[in-house]
């Protein structure tokens, strides 16, 4: 997909939700040094735009994210997701959400399809997710995470995470799949919307059998608003 149809596509999104009541808006671009999801290195360096808002009051929240490869100046990737929370009362130290993400791939053929599921309890956090259709059909992804941010000053943050993949596939071998250690830092620019960061992410592989992962340093750069 080419850069003016990702923009025709997201000022399109853009346009419709903001026709309804939508509320925080937030644009993000990364620069990353290479495309890995759940712990498989899927391109080399990528710039990584993405688009999301709330809907009906925070009812849900709806965006689209892009990996552009930089080699090939074109859009390989183009995913839609939206989130529902689920209402555990003001005072429930869990946090619930059901949502759904569609992968569209620019080689054309059926686009990955997933609902999940994602809960969290104050650091740490669940995700499970289920392919219904494309390449991912009937596979099953667990995520467990940790992830704390540590206030260094009014605009500046140091953020540390880790998350162990879990695959169980219609065929092949089940088990945890990668562990993913990350670190970076959020600038807040003062006296405007926009925000820096600076991240570093190591893949470790745990079974290669269930899947190979390039053991590796990933960095990335980016900036919000």
């Amino acid at each position: 997909m080419t850069v003016k149809k990702f923009i025709a596509l997201s000022v399109a999104i853009i346009a419709t939700t903001t026709a309804s009541a939508a509320s925080n808006p937030e644009f993000t671009i990364d620069f990353v040094s290479a495309y890995v999801f759940r712990g498989a290195d899927l391109g080399d360096e990528s710039i990584q735009p993405g688009f999301g808002m709330d809907l009906l009051g925070g009812a849900i929240s709806v965006g689209t994210w892009a990996n552009f490869d930089i080699d090939s100046s074109e859009f390989n990737e183009i995913d839609y997701f939206f989130g529902i929370p689920i209402p555990l009362g003001d005072d429930s130290p869990i946090s619930a959400e059901v949502g759904y993400t569609e992968y569209v791939y620019n080689e054309g053929g059926e686009a990955d399809r997933e609902p999940y599921f994602s809960f969290g309890f104050g650091d740490a956090s669940l995700l499970l997710a289920y392919g219904i259709g494309g390449a991912i059909e009937d596979l099953l992804y667990v995520e467990l995470g940790y992830g704390t941010s540590i206030a260094v000053s009014e605009d500046l943050a140091i953020d540390l995470g880790a998350a162990l993949g879990y695959v169980d596939p219609d065929e092949g071998e089940s088990g945890f799949s990668h562990l993913t250690l990350s670190a970076g830092t959020g600038i807040a620019i003062p006296d405007t919307d926009f925000s820096i960061s600076l991240g570093v992410t190591y893949i470790y592989e745990t079974d290669d059998e269930v899947q190979e992962v390039g053991e590796d340093f990933y960095f990335t750069v980016g900036t919000a608003l």
